[in-house]
């Protein structure tokens, strides 16, 4: 009996040794249960991989490391982060939406990579993506998606209306969009020319940034110590906005989740957007929905917001947690795509934010829908990584939906937006 008690006993060491032995990541996302689990077929068979796959590949080539993944609801993200911070008990690596970098940053949350990998970043990702990754002059992460906006049409919608193309100028789109709103009896709209979505932020804002940096106007200035939206060119482009609401194209219960049922026929959206269109449309949707460029008031222009993936600054594991980082979004696989790009480009419906990855995957990123943004990447223009990003944005998406409702005049919403953000920059700047 004790003969065999010692083997049992040194068993038992090896694998007390080894388990204690391992180092444990925690990796928050704001991901869905799909984009981590996998898309899978009504088999359950995997038909696309979710980061769960990425990570058990990882750590069966690194034994001495497990990672546990955690969802967090995007509008949750945020405050999860900071607090689990303050507590002494945060995560190792997050997915960030750029917009919060300067608060993590300042708060001394996001740990600071090594020059080799600001060099990769500089180096191999696009313009937007690596200023989206760039708080107060560093680089603070790895980029990891890329979104800017296009003109989303409904081809039959437009036919219908004797259009052939889509617009190519806003004064166009002003035009078309008020043929296009059709009514019924009883004066209710049944369907709209164009359509905004006065409730969400990045709705409101991304669409108005984009129309005024096709204006040559400028948001803030260089050095964020001042706004400038009570300049000519800002005032100019939300009263082009406005012109869809006189000349009846839109209101504010317009809705650009109504697109895929058929009830818009032009809108602005991001790529990621794609997913929910084929569903809507089924069978129907590669004869129904076009990608075209935003109308533009001067030259071609877009808005852009990005993600990147950090690292906690209190992590005890920052080298295990960066090499990580560093195998899903710099070291390549044999096709020479990096995984974190495959898992945007396949599954989340991004943008991979890599120049390298955009040509490795055709199918998904030169499809009808797709196509355009990427094209459209050398005409976007990062939001700015401002302190109180967040607040900055909700403040002016108040004071255009003031606007769109005639409650205030382009200008005067626009210079009440100015007074309130240049406080905030007074604070920080």
């Amino acid at each position: 009996m004790k003969k065999l008690l010692v083997p049992i006993l040194i068993l038992l060491l090896i694998f007390t040794s080894v388990s204690f032995g391992k180092t444990k990541l925690i990796f928050t996302v704001h991901w869905s249960d799909y984009q981590v689990e996998g898309v899978k077929d009504e088999k359950g068979n995997l038909v696309f991989k979710g980061l769960k796959q990425y990570v058990e590949e990882y750590m069966k080539t690194h034994p001495d490391v497990e990672i546990e993944i955690r969802s967090v609801a995007f509008d949750e993200l945020l405050k999860k982060i900071i607090i689990d911070h303050t507590a002494g008990l945060p995560s190792d690596i997050y997915v960030l939406y750029s917009l919060w970098g300067v608060e993590l940053v300042r708060s001394g949350i996001l740990d600071e990579p090594s020059a080799d990998v600001q060099n990769a970043v500089r180096l191999l990702f696009v313009k937007p993506a690596v200023e989206g990754a760039t708080i107060d002059g560093k680089i603070r992460g790895i980029p990891i998606e890329v979104d800017n906006y296009a003109l989303v049409y409904n081809k039959k919608l437009l036919a219908s209306a004797g259009f052939k193309k889509p617009p190519r100028t806003w004064s166009e789109l002003v035009s078309m969009a008020a043929k296009l709103t059709k009514r019924n009896p009883d004066g209710s709209v049944a369907y709209y020319g164009f359509a905004f979505l006065a409730g969400w932020d990045s709705a409101v804002v991304h669409p108005y940034l984009a129309l005024l940096y096709s204006n040559g106007g400028e948001f803030l200035t260089k050095d964020f110590k001042e706004c400038l939206l009570d300049r000519k060119e800002a005032i100019e482009a939300l009263e082009a906005e406005l012109e869809l609401f006189r000349k009846g194209g839109t209101d504010t219960s317009a809705s650009v989740w109504n697109f895929p049922a058929g009830k818009v026929a032009m809108m602005i959206m991001a790529p990621w957007y794609e997913t929910s269109l084929k569903i809507g449309f089924k069978d129907k949707y590669a004869e129904t929905v076009g990608v075209a460029p935003i109308p533009y008031l001067k030259k071609p222009a877009t808005c852009g917001y990005t993600w990147f993936i950090g690292v906690d600054s209190a992590s005890k594991n920052k080298k295990q947690a960066w090499d990580f980082i560093k195998w899903m979004t710099i070291q390549t696989m044999p096709n020479g795509a990096t995984r974190m790009g495959e898992l945007m480009a396949k599954n989340i419906g991004a943008i991979p934010p890599r120049r390298s990855d955009l040509d490795k995957f055709p199918d998904e990123l030169n499809d009808l829908y797709t196509a355009t943004f990427v094209k459209e990447l050398i005409h976007t223009i990062q939001e700015p990584n401002v302190a109180q990003g967040q607040e900055i944005k909700t403040i002016l998406m108040r004071e255009i939906v003031e606007a769109w409702n005639r409650r205030k005049t382009a200008e005067q919403a626009l210079k009440d937006a100015k007074k309130k953000i240049d406080e905030i920059l007074k604070e920080n700047y």
